[in-house]
C-alpha cells in the first residue's frame, strides 16, 4: 500500500534532509537515486597519498547555518575553520584582498536602494565612468562569475542582495570544512533515516511519473534497461535544474508557472581542479609586495590571481597538506571547458573525473603566472590531479543554479507544491541561499514540514 508512503527522487543534501525528517516522524520513505552513491554535487574523493579528503563538489560550509550544524553536531563530526587569509595577485604585484572585499561591500550596498530588479550588467552600465569605478566594476564582475557561477547579462541585482543579506544572517563570511570530509554529514543523514526504516535504492533512475491518480506511478530504469514501477501518495523531487529541464517526463505536463520556473531559471559551470605535488612548495616562494616587503606564504588561504585562465586558488589551511585546489565559473568556466574539453556532452556510464590534458595545462599555466615560476617548475612537483566534469555529468548538468532579473517569484513557483501530491526541493528551490549545501538542506526540511502538515 502507498498510502503513506513518500518516495523521494535524488540522493543529493536535499533529498537525504527530507528523508531524516519524515522518517524521524514515521512515514514510509523510498529515496531513489541514479548514481550508485549518494550525495549529489557533494562528491569526497579519498586517496592513502592524500593528506586530506578530495572534494571533486561541494567543498566548503558558508557561515553558522543552524540545520547543518545540527546535523554535524548530532552525528559528532568536526569541522574546522577554514583559513580567512587572501591574497591578491594583479599586474605583478602581491596584495592582501581587504580592497577587493570593500569594493564588493560597497557596490552591493548600491543595489540595495534600487527598487527595480535589472541585470548586474544593466546596473553596472549605470555607474559613473571614472578609473576607480571602472577598476570597482572588474572586481564585482570578478567575484559574481567566480562565486555565483553567474553570467552577468541574466543574473538579477535582487537576488544577489537577498544572497548577501541571507549570508550574513549566518555568519557567511566565516567558512569551515568538514574534517573527515563533506560525504560524512551525507552519511549522517543516510544513517539516522536508515534507523528509522527509510529505504535507498541506488542506481535507479526516474523516467516519468505519473501523478494524476490516486496514487503516483513513478517509472524507473534500472539494471541498466530494465524497468520498474513504484507507487507512492506523495513525491519529493530535488532533481538538479539541468535534470529537471530535460531528465524526466511528468504526466499530466507540470503546471505552466512550474514549467516556466524550470526553463527560466539558469543553471552556472564552474571548473574546479585538486592537485596534488610533493611539498608544499608555495610556503618558501620568495615574492615581494607593492612596498617591497617579503611576502610569507605560509598562512595563505586563498590566492586571487585575474589574469590566469583559473583565478582563484585556495590551499587546505589550517590542514598542512601539499594540494592546491582551482576554481573559476561563469562564462570563464564555459570558455576554458570548450578549449579544455570539447563540446561534446558525455553520456550515462562514461567518466565524468577524469582530468583532460587541456584542463591540465590551462591548471599548471594558471599557478605559473600565481606563483611566478615556470611551467616546468610546477610539473616538476606535481603528483596527481583530480576533477569532475559537472556539465556533462548526466545526472547535474551543472554546477548550480543562480536568479536571473525577476528570479525571486520563479523561485517560489519552482518550490510550490502541486495538489499536495507534488512537493519540490533542492539548492535552486532556496531563497537567499541558493547554490549553496545548507540551502540544499534548508529545501529539503522545508519539503519535509510541507508534507508532515497535511496530516
Amino acid at each position: 500500500m502507498a498510502n503513506n508512503r513518500v518516495v523521494i527522487i535524488g540522493a543529493g543534501a536535499a533529498g537525504l534532509a527530507a528523508a531524516r525528517e519524515l522518517s524521524n516522524a514515521g512515514l514510509e520513505v523510498i529515496v531513489l537515486e541514479a548514481r550508485e552513491r549518494i550525495g549529489g554535487r557533494v562528491f569526497t574523493h579519498r586517496e592513502t597519498q592524500a593528506a586530506a579528503p578530495i572534494e571533486f563538489g561541494a567543498e566548503f560550509v558558508h557561515g553558522k547555518a543552524p540545520e547543518l550544524w545540527q546535523i554535524a553536531q548530532a552525528a559528532n563530526l568536526e569541522l574546522h575553520e577554514v583559513s580567512g587569509r587572501h591574497w591578491f595577485l594583479e599586474s605583478g604585484k602581491v596584495s592582501k584582498s581587504g580592497e577587493f572585499w570593500r569594493t564588493i561591500e560597497r557596490l552591493t550596498d548600491k543595489m540595495k536602494s534600487s527598487d527595480r530588479d535589472q541585470s548586474l550588467k544593466e546596473f553596472l552600465a549605470a555607474l559613473p565612468d571614472d578609473e576607480e569605478t571602472r577598476r570597482a566594476r572588474s572586481m564585482l564582475v570578478r567575484y559574481v562569475e567566480g562565486f555565483h557561477a553567474a553570467n552577468i547579462e541574466r543574473i538579477g541585482i535582487h537576488g544577489l542582495v537577498r544572497a548577501t543579506e541571507a549570508a550574513d544572517e549566518i555568519d557567511g563570511n566565516e567558512a569551515f570544512r568538514l574534517t573527515d570530509g563533506y560525504d560524512s554529514l551525507m552519511q549522517a543523514m543516510r544513517g539516522e533515516a536508515a534507523s528509522h526504516g527509510a529505504t535507498f535504492r541506488l542506481n535507479t533512475i526516474v523516467k516519468g511519473i505519473r501523478w494524476d491518480g490516486r496514487e503516483i506511478d513513478i517509472t524507473c530504469e534500472v539494471n541498466a534497461g530494465d524497468v520498474e514501477r513504484i507507487t507512492a501518495s506523495r513525491v519529493i523531487v530535488t532533481l538538479p535544474l539541468g535534470v529537471l529541464k530535460n531528465g524526466i517526463v511528468f504526466n499530466p505536463a507540470l503546471p505552466a508557472g512550474k514549467r516556466a520556473a524550470i526553463e527560466n531559471l539558469p543553471m552556472g559551470n564552474v571548473i574546479k581542479i585538486n592537485l596534488l605535488f610533493r611539498e608544499r612548495f608555495w610556503e618558501t616562494l620568495k615574492l615581494w609586495d607593492e612596498n617591497a616587503n617579503l611576502i610569507d606564504f605560509r598562512d595563505a588561504g586563498f590566492f586571487h590571481c585575474p589574469g590566469a585562465p583559473l583565478p582563484t586558488w585556495w590551499t587546505q589551511m589550517p590542514l598542512r597538506a601539499p594540494m592546491l585546489v582551482g576554481w573559476t565559473g561563469g562564462p570563464n568556466a564555459d570558455r576554458l571547458m570548450k578549449e579544455a574539453t570539447g563540446r561534446r556532452r558525455q553520456a550515462a556510464g562514461e567518466d565524468n573525473s577524469e582530468v583532460t590534458p587541456g584542463l591540465l595545462d590551462q591548471a599548471t599555466s594558471s599557478l605559473a603566472i600565481v606563483f611566478n615560476l615556470s611551467r616546468r617548475e610546477i610539473e616538476n612537483q606535481l603528483e596527481a590531479a583530480h576533477a569532475h566534469n559537472w556539465r556533462d555529468d548526466p545526472f547535474t548538468r551543472g554546477a548550480y543554479a543562480y536568479l536571473p532579473v525577476n528570479g525571486l517569484e520563479l523561485q517560489k513557483q519552482l518550490a510550490q507544491p502541486i495538489d499536495n501530491k507534488l512537493f519540490f526541493a533542492g539548492e535552486a528551490t532556496s531563497v537567499g541561499h541558493i547554490g549553496t549545501v545548507h540551502g540544499a538542506i534548508q529545501s529539503g526540511q522545508r519539503a519535509a514540514r510541507e508534507i508532515l502538515n497535511q496530516a
